[in-house]
């Protein structure tokens, strides 16, 4: 039997291939087209199975000129953003 994390079953390690920790079309941009100008494209263990015990979420963050993320936090855990934008201005 499996160990479980976080109710997911453990990947055997003999078992991990590349694709577990794989995932196209994150290279795509969400749709920015609404209020708020922005969109977020969430990843999750059913889409990376490698992720289910590293303590890692992922999402894609598209902005539009002046968009924003609404006020969100995140217990028992931490928020690492990675821009490749020219200017991103985060308030904490």
């Amino acid at each position: 039997m499996a160990a479980r994390v976080n109710g997911f079953a453990c990947l055997d390690p003999k078992l991990a291939q590349a694709g577990h920790f794989f995932l196209s079309g994150l290279n795509k941009a969400g749709n920015t087209s609404n209020p708020l100008g922005s969109s977020v494209t969430p990843v999750t263990l059913a889409q990376i199975p490698g992720l289910t015990t590293l303590g890692i979420a992922l999402a894609r963050l598209d902005y539009a000129p002046l968009g924003l993320i609404p006020l969100h936090f995140h217990p028992r855990a931490t928020e690492v953003d990675k821009s490749v934008i020219d200017y991103l201005q985060a308030k904490f």
